[in-house]
């Protein structure tokens, strides 16, 4: 398994707790018309980029918005709900600082839009030392289709079977599957009942990534 020579990380839900906060956004935009997202809906949507989980959730509440509008409205609320910074996933600090010990290179393939990531990496204080993101606004496809993966091995100029993808969203580990990376699902409490069969290992946080580097990286 030493043969692995990159990490490329999904971000929301896997680096940063963001998704509780993406989900008080979607309620904050649809608390005029009544409405709030059940556990149900985010299942279904999480991982996924705006412009396909929004029509999911205009068609099932019957918003009369036009579906860029709700995006950008929606957008803008997130954005400010982000501003007062973003819970860190347990293990992420010890990760970055064993993978900057030993060189490793990464990058991050997301589906929010680039200036997204970018403001993340900027909270966690990390922008300098990522070499690479692909975001879900610089790609044609989506997760779960695999281009969003590709693109970031391009970008980090290694070849996707020498990636290894760690992800916590069913479409999310799908799309790194498909690209041919070795894949680990860290599942969240918001994916924890999503199908990972597709998945080379399963684990409970990022702190077993760290316990395991040896296994993927060598010593």
């Amino acid at each position: 398994m030493s043969q692995l020579q990159a990490i490329i990380f999904d971000m929301d839900g896997l680096m940063v707790d963001s998704e509780p906060l993406s989900q008080q956004a979607w309620d904050e935009y649809l608390r005029p018309y009544g409405h709030q997202l059940t556990e149900e809906i985010v299942s279904q949507i999480i991982g996924l980029r705006a412009d396909v989980s929004t029509p999911t959730i205009k068609e099932l509440f019957g918003l009369p918005e036009a579906v860029p509008v709700i995006i950008e409205k929606r957008a803008a609320i997130y954005s400010q709900i982000r501003a007062n910074g973003v819970p860190v996933m347990p293990g992420l600090m010890e990760l970055h600082a064993e993978i900057a010990r030993r060189q490793i290179p990464w990058a991050v393939a997301t589906s929010s839009p680039r200036h997204h990531a970018e403001e993340i990496l900027q909270q966690l204080g990390l922008q300098d030392r990522c070499q690479a993101i692909a975001a879900g606004s610089e790609v044609t496809h989506g997760k779960p289709h695999p281009e969003i993966y590709q693109l970031a091995a391009t970008r980090l100029g290694i070849s996707p079977e020498h990636c290894l993808a760690l992800e916590d969203s069913g479409p999310g580990s799908l799309a790194a599957a498909r690209a041919g990376m070795t894949v680990i699902a860290i599942p969240n409490a918001q994916t924890k009942t999503a199908d990972f069969s597709h998945v080379n290992y399963l684990y409970s946080s990022l702190h077993e990534v760290v316990a395991n580097l040896d296994t993927f990286f060598g010593e």
